[in-house]
């Protein structure tokens, strides 16, 4: 459970399991009811990057309406969501992605309800983050999402192909209607001085659409073309390289459980303290040594270490202070056993 104090008092989230495609879905109670989605899903930067988290109010995914459960704020429900983007740090602004919080009329949330509401879905995102098995719930959501991203990208490469081949064309007509209308120029300048003329001089006046105004403004309009052409192209390597990563198979995260050293201070009610987790060695006698290192640097602080099979760091110290609670609990129900 996830306790939050919010400006609009306090919110609970209990987790379910994961499903199918990775996603979380967190019940609310408390200062807010309802359901937060949390997922993994593809970096906005690099769609074959799975390297944030979204939660949303109401749906499994931002690409679908919202629907019931809504969060509820003193009855009345909002929707919206936010991204956390791994690659940047949770405390910078650009570490998170928002839209806006709206409610079911599509009115701005109210700024404590705004803040309640940013509030819980960051939480909730950072929680899912969190989990041991993150790895696994990325692996699920990018099996999960890759078809429809590829749908997308397929349709991206194709406009952005069309359109690369439209400024191309458009720069090339612009330059060669401005050397046109450059030779036409001098043509006509080359007449007049052999034998001037009121309208040959009335063609080589200045002004709008005059030859000597388009000689001069066709061609930047072929730089600006080409420029056009340029970043379509810039666009056309990103999503063509984006559809590649997705097409490569992802390999699958490690699953197998691993030995790992969990120094810490293992205090009363099951709480731990924990200091350090590094995985043991696999020969044996320098498991011991180390343990035996570990162990006495521990004891200096008043601290022990644990050994704990687990597939990362993170579920190791996750898995040494659920043991801790479970014995922690065990011996209270014996020293209380009538």
């Amino acid at each position: 459970m996830i306790t939050m104090a919010t400006p609009s008092g306090t919110v609970r989230a209990v987790p379910s399991e994961a499903d199918p495609a990775g996603a979380v879905r967190y019940r609310l109670t408390g200062a807010a009811s309802g359901t937060v989605h949390v997922t993994a899903t593809s970096s906005p930067a690099r769609w074959d990057r799975f390297d944030a988290v979204r939660a949303t109010i109401g749906s499994a995914s931002a690409r679908e309406w919202p629907a019931e459960p809504l969060v509820r704020i003193r009855g009345r429900a909002y929707q919206g969501n936010q991204v956390r983007v791994l690659a940047h740090s949770a405390d910078v602004p650009w570490g998170w992605l928002e839209r806006d919080l709206t409610d079911t009329n599509d009115r701005p949330a109210p700024a404590q309800a705004s803040q309640t509401l940013t509030a819980v879905l960051r939480a909730c995102a950072s929680d899912y983050a969190a989990r041991s098995d993150f790895p696994s719930l990325q692996h699920a959501a990018r099996r999960h999402d890759t078809p429809q991203l590829l749908t997308w990208l397929d349709a991206m490469i194709s406009h952005a192909e069309r359109a690369q081949a439209r400024w191309l064309e458009e720069a090339a007509a612009h330059r060669v209607q401005a050397a046109r209308s450059l030779a036409a120029w001098w043509t006509l300048a080359r007449w007049f001085a052999d034998r001037p003329h009121p309208v040959l001089a009335l063609l080589l006046v200045p002004g709008r659409e005059s030859l000597a105004h388009r000689a001069d403004y066709l061609p930047k309009w072929a730089e600006t073309s080409r420029r056009a052409a340029d970043e379509e192209s810039r666009r056309l390597t990103l999503f063509r390289s984006e559809y590649k990563g997705l097409t490569r198979p992802a390999a699958a995260p490690e699953s197998e459980e691993r030995a790992y050293f969990v120094v810490g201070q293992w205090a009363g009610g099951g709480d731990v303290d924990i200091w350090h987790v590094e995985e043991a060695p696999a020969d044996p006698g320098e498991r011991d040594d180390a343990h035996e290192q570990h162990q006495e640097d521990a004891e200096e602080a008043f601290g022990s270490v644990e050994v704990v099979h687990a597939v990362s760091p993170q579920a190791a110290a996750d898995q040494a202070r659920r043991e801790a609670r479970e014995t922690s609990g065990r011996i209270h129900r014996e020293l209380t056993r009538p």
